[in-house]
């Protein structure tokens, strides 16, 4: 006589988890991207589409009051997808991406943001409320920082995936490079 199969709670859970990663590829691929470097519009549509389906990823959202949380949702040889959390006093620092251009959404709370100003003459701020979108190329350079919302969360694409990020430290004279860490050190 066969037993009726159940699923374990952890089975389930790793169930639950493959559908949703199938289910974020499937949109990811219904994009119809195209192979090698996206540009920056492209890129600021990926996280749009992805926040628009919560159930791929609200609950995978961390928060951590001790440190500022990301998870890569998708990574291809062209571009990576992450989710990322932001809590009272959590910042990235002043840095650029690598050569990666990327795209971007604030889906809960409130983003501050500062960055070098075109042909890098100064500094500019922006909020970023719950929303807020954009995009930037392979040049830029910011520091952002939690504005509000227990926690802010974020959406971003990458093309290529970020692999390094260039850090910079403020000084009166601009923006000075100030070190290279490998992205999965910050």
């Amino acid at each position: 006589m066969a037993l009726p199969l159940t699923l374990s709670t952890s089975n389930r859970y790793r169930a639950a988890e493959a559908a949703a990663l199938a289910a974020l590829d499937d949109l990811l691929g219904s994009l119809r991207l195209p192979d090698g470097r996206l540009t920056p519009n492209q890129l600021e549509e990926v996280p749009v589409k992805v926040a628009g389906r919560p159930e791929l990823w609200r609950d995978l959202v961390v928060d951590s009051l001790e440190h500022r949380w990301w998870l890569i949702l998708h990574r291809s040889a062209n571009y990576d997808v992450r989710l990322l959390t932001w809590e009272v006093d959590q910042a990235s620092d002043w840095h650029d991406h690598g050569g990666s251009s990327g795209g971007f959404v604030v889906v809960d709370g409130l983003l501050e943001e500062r960055y070098r100003a075109v042909a890098g003459a100064g500094l500019r701020a922006r909020s970023l409320a719950a929303g807020a979108r954009g995009s930037f190329g392979p040049a830029h350079v910011h520091d952002m920082k939690h504005g509000c919302g227990r926690p802010a969360v974020s959406i971003h694409a990458y093309s290529p995936p970020l692999t390094v990020l260039t850090t910079y430290r403020e000084t009166p004279y601009g923006l000075v490079a100030s070190g290279v860490r490998p992205d999965d050190e910050r």
